[in-house]
């Protein structure tokens, strides 16, 4: 008896017919008649049928009768991608420990893992989210290119000779046109801001000046934060034309000053983009005025002086 069943085992493992196993799915997820059936990589059989049902869309699949032992009750059905570029989708099984499924069973399936190019997306806005909150807590925000560090704009003119703790602004002209030919703010003169760059740090932001295409700083009207100089920092001087939202670069203009330039106090005359001329000093950080002297205190009424 014991051999008879073993041989009717065999015999229903050797059965052409197809194994039948009935998945309901959330959703299609693309899923339809022809896609694989998979184990491990391997493909143990076809979807035959995809259709609606209460639950979401019943997938039915036909296993490979020599497959059919792998497929058990505590088994994992999803469907994933199995051709990325093409869309090509799959039903992936994942073998459990369980009693084989009979033939004609109905089981549940888990939901389509997510969008891999929307996951992508979704990482990347959130780390742009981060950074963006990361900056504005030291004062820039990531988003606004008005603050942002210029970037190196070769070409920058330099009307006298190269030279470079402290930039004084002294004065600017800006050409009358865009590089295309057009006025500034619809015909009109531009609006001129000033930044003034050491490497990554923003040392110094004018306030704007409307309609005029020159500048003119008085004494100590447009002066930087101080600043270290040990021969190898730049800076970037970015002129700006303030607008209701982002303000439009005029140009930028760059010089490498050394602490001989600055303590000489050596001026500069500069051109660059559609800034005609700016001119600054570098010069070293007076020093600061001694405190003034405290009054004597108050003797008192009846005190002698010898």
């Amino acid at each position: 008896m014991r051999y008879f069943a073993l041989l009717l085992l065999l015999l229903v493992g050797c059965s052409p017919d197809p194994h039948r196993v009935m998945v309901i799915f959330p959703e299609a997820a693309g899923l339809k008649p022809g896609d694989n059936v998979s184990i491990r990589g391997l493909a143990v059989g076809q979807v035959v049928e995809v259709d609606l049902h209460p639950d979401g869309v019943v997938a039915r699949l036909e296993i490979t009768p020599k497959f059919r032992g792998h497929v058990d009750d505590e088994a994992e059905f999803r469907i994933e991608s199995e051709r990325l570029v093409t869309g090509k989708m799959a039903v992936v099984v994942v073998p459990g420990k369980g009693e084989p499924l009979p033939n004609g069973a109905m089981v549940d399936g888990l939901g389509p893992p997510a969008d891999p190019i929307a996951a992508a997306k979704a990482a990347l806005v959130e780390t742009v989210d981060h950074a963006a909150a990361e900056t504005r807590g030291l004062g820039r925000d990531l988003m606004n290119p008005d603050q942002q560090p210029p970037r190196a704009s070769g070409g920058t003119v330099d009307l006298d000779r190269p030279g470079a703790f402290r930039v004084r602004l002294v004065g600017l002209r800006v050409e009358a046109t865009r590089a295309d030919g057009d006025g500034w703010d619809a015909g009109s003169a531009p609006d001129p801001v000033v930044q003034v760059w050491v490497d990554r740090r923003q040392v110094l932001l004018t306030t704007g000046v409307e309609d005029t295409l020159t500048v003119e700083w008085p004494g100590e009207a447009a002066v930087s934060a101080p600043f270290a100089l040990t021969g190898v920092e730049t800076v970037r001087v970015k002129v700006l034309d303030a607008d209701v939202s982002f303000n439009d670069e005029v140009g930028v203009v760059e010089l490498r000053p050394t602490a001989a330039d600055a303590r000489a106090g050596r001026a500069f005359r500069l051109a660059a983009g559609r800034v005609a001329e700016l001119r600054l000093v570098v010069e070293e950080v007076p020093p600061a005025a001694p405190a003034a002297p405290t009054a004597p205190a108050d003797q008192g009424a009846g005190a002698v002086n010898e």
